[in-house]
């Protein structure tokens, strides 16, 4: 178990894998390229790299249609689904969504200018939306320009069907943009797996947990840290199939012990954790003694026969923040407290120094 956190989260490309996972996705992404006559660039083997670890629901998707036979494959298209999802939320797939709301506002200008000698718009107005748009550099400023737009014709609206058909169509794609955008924003938080936090929420969360408490002078709230024990085990034995039920059923588990403002995350390949705002080190304690026995009782069955595959346990460390310490302070206790129960023989809860 790695004492050092990463500091900051990385692109869905470069997700931390173990030397075992790395080249088990390896040897299952080679012949799957051969097998379909694609060429072994980085970029085709990034896509159905990362396929095979299943860390993107749309991507795997988009990967599915092609390998049943719907779709040809193209470099082009490849670059595409590069840039969108192996960098989600970066500035290039922000940037495209901004170029296709840009479409849809450049289509609505158009329609205004054919229509301003009608006085409804003044060109003087128009112009001025123009100019707005063009100094815009973010989609918010764009939505507002549009916005402003969409009250002043709305008078107009009633005089021509057309138009009124126009607007409410570019509206329409507007917002489906708009919820995009945002989506696409949540999703970069999210562990495609388990449903809970990735580490790149985890770190926000904590960062935001830690600026509070220090500006309020104090210092309330908890973590636990939990690691499956012999995981790799599970993997080696049952296959990657077994391994990520068990990743899935825990994340169910952890939904179930955070309420209110309490949150859960999946920081590394069987590491998980738990932010819990407002709660003592006593309180951790229980909650974290109460998950890991209901971590014991999970038990994987072969459907066809009953026969117990897998029985999980995992290490459990908890810490309680103390004012003034970093991040990676506050998160080294607590993962020292997990690595101490691990030595003790496992499938124990142990509190930080």
């Amino acid at each position: 178990m790695k004492e050092q956190k990463e500091e900051s989260a990385s692109p869905a490309l470069f997700h931390p894998d173990t030397p075992d996972q790395a080249g088990e996705l390896f040897r299952l992404t080679i012949p799957l390229l051969a097998k379909h006559q694609l060429p072994t660039n980085p970029v085709n083997f990034s896509l159905f790299y990362n396929y095979m670890a299943g860390r993107d629901a749309r991507l795997k998707e988009k990967l599915d249609s092609f390998l049943e036979g719907q779709g040809d494959w193209s470099q082009e298209g490849a670059d595409k689904l590069f840039r969108r999802f192996l960098y989600s939320c970066d500035e290039v797939v922000l940037d495209d969504l901004r170029e296709e709301l840009l479409a849809i506002v450049a289509q609505t200008i158009g329609v205004l200018v054919d229509i301003a000698g009608k006085a409804a718009i003044s060109n003087e107005k128009l112009e001025r939306y123009i100019n707005c748009l063009a100094e815009s550099q973010k989609a918010e400023d764009v939505l507002s320009v549009v916005t402003n737009i969409m009250s002043d014709t709305r008078a107009l609206a009633m005089e021509s069907k057309r138009l009124e058909s126009q607007l409410t169509t570019s509206s329409d794609e507007m917002d489906k943009l708009k919820n995009e955008l945002e989506s696409a924003k949540q999703e970069a938080y999210v562990d495609v797996l388990t449903g809970v936090f990735n580490r790149r929420g985890f770190d926000q969360t904590l960062n935001h947990l830690i600026a509070e408490t220090e500006r309020r002078q104090a210092a309330n709230f908890s973590l636990i840290l939990v690691d499956l024990d012999q995981f790799k085990e599970i993997n080696d034995t049952h296959g990657h199939l077994v391994g990520d039920k068990v990743l899935n059923a825990i994340g169910k588990l952890l939904k179930t012990h955070t309420k209110g403002s309490d949150s859960s995350a999946r920081i590394g390949g069987d590491e998980f954790a738990l932010l819990l705002p407002e709660t003592s080190i006593s309180s951790a304690f229980s909650l974290a003694e109460n998950l890991r026995k209901n971590i014991k009782k999970l038990i994987l069955k072969r459907p066809s026969t009953g026969e117990t595959l897998v029985d999980v346990s995992a290490s459990l460390g908890v810490a309680s923040f103390r004012l003034g310490e970093s991040a990676n302070d506050f998160l080294s206790r607590c993962d020292k407290s997990m690595y101490r129960a691990k030595k003790l023989g496992k499938g124990r809860v142990v509190l930080a120094d």
